[in-house]
């Protein structure tokens, strides 16, 4: 049986058609989100994605095992959107502060593009079972690690005055302030335009880091 997988975890298909299977699971996923979004993950039926996607339920899980599956494939998806963004920062010529706030840039603009799917992904992961929910988490400490390593090069070439052991908090503390423009933009809206707060979370940044 083949299968899409990203780490450990693996949604299975019976198809054989690579290309099919992407091409079916992108209309799923699409679907997905917009019932999602509107209804939540537990109130969705298996029956009403299908039918916006498109297709019925039997063959739907030609392509997925279950719902779970589906709300995972959502969740990498939506993940995929942030790694793309923020991994296509060039880094040729540029110093780590320099990097890290072309980053947090691209990481707050595509959080505020896909704020709402956003809030979805980070409400509905516990509705993973372990194994999918570990694979998941995997890719938050992709982000984590990429952050780390431009913190670890701007102390080795003598640009930022942390302690090491701080830096794994930092990045952590970066991915986190993308997540509250998601979650509380209702009210920091109210206060701070896009440009603003980004502006303000890099000049805080500079500040700790130097």
């Amino acid at each position: 049986m083949s299968g899409t997988h990203t780490e450990e975890y693996i949604v299975e298909t019976s198809v054989k058609n690579p290309e099919l299977v992407e091409k079916r699971r992108a209309e799923i996923i699409d679907a997905a989100v917009k019932v999602f979004s509107e209804k939540g993950y537990h109130a969705t039926t298996t029956k009403e994605i299908a039918d916006l996607a498109g297709m019925n339920v039997g063959t739907m899980f030609q392509y997925v095992k279950n719902k779970q599956d589906i709300l995972y494939l959502v969740c990498c998806h939506i993940h995929s959107l942030i790694e793309q963004d923020l991994y296509a920062v060039a880094v040729e010529d540029l110093n780590p502060m320099e990097v890290i706030s072309k980053s947090v840039t691209a990481l707050y603009r595509i959080v505020d593009q896909v704020s709402s799917y956003v809030v979805l992904m980070y409400q509905e992961t516990a509705s993973l079972d372990k194994a999918a929910r570990s694979s998941f988490l995997s890719r938050e400490q992709r982000l984590c690690r990429h952050l780390e390593n431009q913190i670890k090069k701007g102390i080795d070439m003598g640009l930022f005055k942390i302690d090491p052991e701080s830096v794994s908090l930092i990045a952590e503390d970066i991915l986190v302030q993308a997540q509250m423009w998601a979650f509380r933009r209702w009210s920091l809206s109210k206060k701070f335009t896009l440009e603003d707060y980004i502006a303000t979370r890099i000049k805080l940044l500079k500040t700790l880091l130097q």
